[in-house]
């Protein structure tokens, strides 16, 4: 029996409580077919390992696509049902007289399809000869190999015979055969031996239609067979099919044809017993107009999933058998119990005590990588090795993504930014560091930054990044985001609200990139051998100047810090101070401040230096004015100094939110209405 419930991964929880519901076998019921969408790295094996885990014992198939070659549906069937004939104690597996049949049939090469008298006696012929001893034991040592293996079967004559007689070896032959030949037959087993014949003809014919169905044919006796073997059995469990990489196409026309058949047995009350699990790294693998944008309403979230909310009518379409499930990254408490996991690892491996070291960076961890699961681990790995379980130094966590994890030869930006880009080729990936310049993907491309790539990267790169889920909401920008206390979004505005100005691009509903992939991107960007300087103020510079045609002063603005212009920032927000209400006035500060910074401009010294000196150093008109202009200039450096989590050490007491709660509290006195607003503000970076 299955071994019961065991710990989910982090950030899986919703998606075990909701497969554990269709699994537990309650009455014959509609199944979904649940596809588990994630970036790479995201926990879409992991998810499978758990649930293998769960169900370990019980009726259960796994298969990972990606190692193997291409098949038709109907081989694929007849890897699921080898592998769900598995012996377990206690339980007694399904049987598939009927697949067992159709290969039969399908594999007799010299039957006489145009003499129906000898082609029946031939047919006859090798089901008599089919239950013969020699069969008997070629099934059980071919079947013993393939399970010690975990080789797919080849569906050939001997191998199928094999497999027919282990479907037979408990009930009496007039009685399975009668059963299984009256399926094709439609109730006749004569008429099922002349439509084994048919089918013998079509697999032979080479044309298209006669392929397809002969394994429509196929792939609706392994279902039948399935509802039979559950007929008469009181059984706790469904039977489990965890499938992996089902990103290929021939695997995706298999589980069309599942789902087919399931709508139009539905229509009769008539369900299968087979819960599906599998995985995908892209969108194309599930049907539908789904595309992978981050409200896409045909992806449903971890936290809307139930059984109640899936269940079709009895007449859905094959599409609303789909189940696509998109997996999320994991919240802030999350990396942290999963760094108290890996420590308590590390120790039982070890044999040393736990150095808590692990989850007081948990914080940082999880600002740079957006609780990317994958990542999450590897920062984990790298952090537990810069010291050997000692406290890592500020400095240590400054050069975190300069580290190299233990036992790769590249530093973790090398690492993680091949893992996160599998599957774009070169051209493709040369692409994205250009998307990652602007503020959205939508702004690179209008802005014409694709325009001198290759026509294959350029006219299928936004697909890709959309089909392979790279694309995300737009992280809140505000205190929160920069190392202070409070709430996160509370500067958001309402679209179309009263007295908003048409050019506030503040409010921008538009994708963005996943945070943590265009940080790796930028790294790339601003460092040798992709970038220099000057190749990162053209294309901000580019960006500025599209930004500016289109009316979007914000914007602008952004993309002219980004190449280091603070003056203008500084000089905008100076003639906005006096407004009655500040609260657009912080909404802006934050939306520029937001811009990407070259790297190499920052130095070694503490963030808090830093901000004083880039300040003096890229707005020295403004930082001349003691009343206004130097605490503003040096507001907006830390602000954009605060942008990325790796200059907000040390953890829990950052130098830079002294900086920006002391600045605020300064341009506060030079505020002739709203003070209390920006005051306000100052408190959310003080403890």
């Amino acid at each position: 029996m299955p071994q019961g419930s065991s710990t989910p991964p982090a950030g899986q929880a919703e998606i075990a409580a909701f497969v554990r519901e269709c699994w537990r076998r309650k009455s014959s019921r509609p199944l979904p077919l649940v596809v588990l969408l994630g970036r790479p790295g995201s926990g879409k094996t992991h998810a499978l390992d758990h649930f293998a885990h769960e169900a370990a014992g019980g009726i259960t198939a796994r298969i990972d696509f990606a190692p193997l070659p291409v098949q038709r549906p109907y081989e694929t069937a007849l890897l699921l049902a080898f592998q769900l004939t598995r012996k377990h104690p206690g339980v007694h597996p399904p049987r598939f007289p009927r697949l067992m049949l159709g290969l039969l049939a399908l594999n007799l090469s010299d039957l006489p399809v145009d003499n129906r008298d000898a082609a029946r006696k031939q047919l006859k012929a090798a089901l008599t000869s089919a239950r013969s001893s020699t069969a008997v034991g070629a099934a059980e040592t071919a079947g013993g190999v393939l399970d010690n293996l975990g080789l797919s079967p080849v569906p050939n004559l001997e191998l199928a015979a094999g497999l027919l007689v282990r479907g037979f070896t408990h009930l009496p032959a007039a009685t399975v055969l009668n059963r299984a030949l009256a399926s094709y037959g439609q109730g006749s087993a004569q008429a099922g031996v002349e439509a084994l014949i048919d089918l013998n003809r079509r697999a032979r014919s080479g044309i298209e239609a006669d392929t397809e169905l002969v394994d429509r044919m196929l792939c609706e006796v392994f279902l039948d067979d399935l509802t039979a073997s559950f007929a008469k059995r009181s059984r706790l469990y469904n039977c489990l099919a965890l499938l992996d990489n089902i990103d290929r196409p021939h695997v995706t026309r298999f589980l069309q044809t599942l789902c087919r058949l399931r709508a139009e047995k539905a229509r009769a009350g008539t369900y299968d017993p087979l819960l599906i699990v599998a995985t995908a790294a892209t969108t194309r693998a599930v049907p539908g107009p789904g595309d992978g944008s981050p409200d896409d309403p045909h992806i449903r979230r971890c936290d809307a999933l139930s059984y109640a909310a899936w269940r079709p009518r009895p007449d859905g379409p094959p599409p609303d058998w789909w189940c696509p499930v998109r997996l999320r990254d994991l919240e802030e408490v999350e990396v942290a119990l999963e760094a108290t996991r890996y420590e308590r690892e590390r120790s039982r491996e070890s044999g040393r005590p736990e150095a808590w070291v692990l989850p007081r960076a948990a914080p940082l961890i999880h600002r740079l990588t957006y609780g990317h699961p994958w990542s999450v681990r590897t920062l984990h790995d790298v952090v537990a090795a810069l010291r050997d379980g000692q406290a890592p130094t500020d400095g240590d966590l400054r050069g975190l993504l300069r580290a190299r994890p233990p036992r790769a030869g590249l530093p973790v930006t090398d690492v993680v930014h091949g893992r996160l880009l599998a599957g774009l080729t070169a051209d493709q990936q040369e692409a994205a560091l250009l998307v990652a310049a602007a503020r959205t993907p939508r702004a690179a491309v209008n802005a014409g930054l694709l325009n001198d790539q290759p026509e294959h990267a350029r006219d299928t790169l936004m697909r890709e990044l959309r089909e392979r889920l790279w694309l995300s909401r737009r992280v809140p920008e505000d205190a929160y985001t920069r190392g202070g206390r409070g709430p996160s979004g509370y500067l958001l505005t309402t679209a179309g609200s009263r007295g908003e100005p048409a050019a506030d691009s503040t409010y921008d509903t538009q994708p963005v990139l996943h945070p943590w992939l265009r940080l790796l991107l930028l790294e790339r960007l601003s460092a040798p051998p992709s970038g220099s300087l000057e190749r990162w103020r053209a294309l901000h510079s580019r960006l500025a100047s599209w930004h500016q045609r289109q009316h979007h002063p914000l914007d602008c603005l952004y993309h002219r810090l980004a190449k280091g212009e603070l003056q203008s920032l500084v000089d905008h927000l100076a003639r906005g101070v006096g407004a009655a209400d500040l609260t657009p006035w912080l909404r802006e500060l934050y939306h520029v401040t937001a811009a990407p910074m070259y790297r190499a401009w920052l130095s070694d010294g503490p963030p808090r230096r830093q901000a004083s000196e880039l300040a003096r150093e890229l707005a020295p008109d403004a930082y001349a004015d003691q009343t206004l202009g130097r605490p503003l200039a040096e507001l907006c450096a830390a602000l954009w100094l605060a942008g990325d989590p790796r200059n907000r050490l040390p953890l829990g007491n950052p130098e830079l939110n002294h900086k920006i709660s002391a600045m605020l509290r300064q341009v506060a006195t030079a505020a002739d209405a709203d003070a209390d607003t920006l005051l306000d503000e100052a408190i959310r970076y003080t403890d």
